[in-house]
């Protein structure tokens, strides 16, 4: 937590004067701050992760798997930095993500099925490592990069997301999980300190693409891809919505943004959106409209959590 705090807050000074800034859209006076701040919960991830590998030194199959998992959100934060950094080809960049799940795809080429609740497990033999995984880690990433834009909105729904899914690894008999869902929950929770409201920094593509792989890596790496996928629906709904757009991926350009009234409440951009959604309920102000979808994602947490006490 402190390591991501410490170096967000560093990334916020600094970054501006390197060109590496956004304008914060949803204020009346436009501020500019520091972007790619998800660097700062990559680097917080990174230094914990050798550390417990350092003190849990072996060669089980904890140890391994707990190497392979946090790789593949090192690896996919990465490919964050590269995005922020030179903005990669919208078709380019599943391809990396995909890439970056290999050391969970290795690790799991045994596993061939998925327990789903009323189901049992569903048998899908080689597709399972070599479909399921890559699959799961890159959409779940690409989830999390679109809900996102407002302070604190991001960071707020890794941190409940994670921790939900670390407490559910602990109880399910996953402390090796539980281990590295604490470390991303300390990790976005030191990073969030910079990015409440009034945020003095973005996590930039960097720690939205880690949040979803993170939260795939850890469903994925304790079997329980039915509760991720429960905790994946709000930013599901998100990407749905801005789908039925003829140009999905072009709204901003075509509609252009959010826009602040007056009275501080948000006048939305005329494109589905799960956040649109809220802004035409009633008037809202940024502040209040992240309570509400980080109230939304503790709903769904609290369903996977009532789905796992039920079905186990």
């Amino acid at each position: 937590m402190l390591t991501s705090y410490s170096v967000a807050r560093y990334e916020s000074r600094a970054f501006p004067s390197i060109g590496i800034s956004g304008i914060d859209i949803h204020k009346a006076d436009s501020p500019v701050r520091a972007e790619m701040g998800g660097l700062a919960v990559l680097v917080g991830l990174a230094a914990a992760s050798v550390l417990y590998l350092g003190l849990n030194y072996s060669m089980d199959g904890p140890a391994v798997l707990f190497a392979a998992a946090s790789a593949t959100i090192v690896l996919t934060g990465l490919v964050g930095v590269a995005d922020d950094m030179v903005q990669l080809s919208q078709k380019f960049k599943p391809f990396l993500i995909v890439a970056a799940s290999t050391p969970l795809i290795l690790y799991l080429f045994g596993r061939a099925s998925i327990y789903i609740p009323l189901l049992g497990d569903v048998h899908l033999g080689l597709l399972y490592p070599l479909v399921a995984v890559p699959l799961a880690i890159t959409t779940s990433a690409n989830f999390s990069n679109l809900l996102a834009g407002f302070n604190g909105l991001e960071a707020g729904c890794a941190a409940i997301s994670l921790g939900t899914m670390s407490s559910l690894s602990a109880f399910t008999g996953h402390p090796t999980v539980a281990a590295l869902g604490l470390i991303l929950v300390f990790a976005y929770v030191g990073f969030l300190g910079m990015n409440w409201y009034p945020a003095k920094i973005f996590p930039g593509d960097t720690g939205t693409l880690m949040a979803g792989a993170g939260l795939a890596a850890m469903g994925l790496a304790s079997g329980l891809e039915f509760q991720a996928v429960v905790l994946s629906i709000p930013a599901a709904m998100d990407f749905a919505l801005k789908m039925i757009n003829r140009r999905p991926f072009k709204q901003r350009h075509l509609f252009g943004n959010t826009k602040v009234r007056p009275d501080g409440t948000l006048d939305p951009a005329p494109y589905p959106a799960l956040v649109h959604a809220f802004m035409k309920v009633s008037p809202i102000k940024e502040r209040d409209l992240v309570l509400s979808v980080l109230a939304m994602q503790g709903l769904f947490a609290a369903s996977a959590i009532i789905i796992t006490l039920i079905f186990g």
